[in-house]
């Protein structure tokens, strides 16, 4: 049987590497269909969002290797972990809100619009899950479904860390 402990470990390893994994498979994903994205307006459309995301991933897969590290060292980063993520939270979002109006003065065709404005969404929403309320609970959306019809979101690791005194 596994110690808490060697749990808290696996489970910290899976999240750093499989957000790497994430901006990885994106990015591979991007090159893949770029040949569909015939203009300069269209690339931006697509690479803005998507730099934005995999910021944000990237942000969250050191924040999980920085806990991953306080399993041996607890007093790892404490004060630079504050710091720093306090103001990518502030930087993300100015980001973030940025992606609307790039997308839409490089407005040339619906597809690459749509396609744009999902993955700024799927940023907003990693955004919130890293900065604000806790959205990953379980493989199964139910259960997100269900804390949130019963008020049972909490504060995120990140967002309590950045909030402590």
């Amino acid at each position: 049987m596994k110690s808490p402990k060697s749990k808290i470990k696996q489970e910290l390893t899976k999240l750093w590497t499989g957000e790497l994994v994430a901006v990885i498979s994106f990015w591979i994903c991007f090159f893949i269909f770029k040949k569909w994205l015939i203009n300069t307006k269209m690339l931006i459309s697509v690479i803005y969002p998507l730099t934005v995301l995999s910021l944000i991933l990237i942000q969250g897969s050191i924040y999980w290797l920085i806990l991953l590290r306080r399993l041996s060292m607890p007093q790892f980063a404490i004060t630079n972990t504050k710091k720093i993520y306090s103001i990518l939270k502030t930087v993300d979002f100015l980001l973030l809100c940025l992606g609307i109006p790039i997308i839409i003065l490089n407005y040339i065709n619906v597809n690459v619009v749509i396609s744009a404005i999902f993955i700024l969404a799927f940023a907003l929403i990693e955004w919130i899950n890293y900065y604000k309320i806790r959205l990953s609970y379980s493989y199964n959306p139910l259960v997100l479904l269900k804390r949130i019809k019963n008020g049972k979101l909490s504060k995120s690791r990140l967002a309590r860390e950045i909030s402590k005194r």
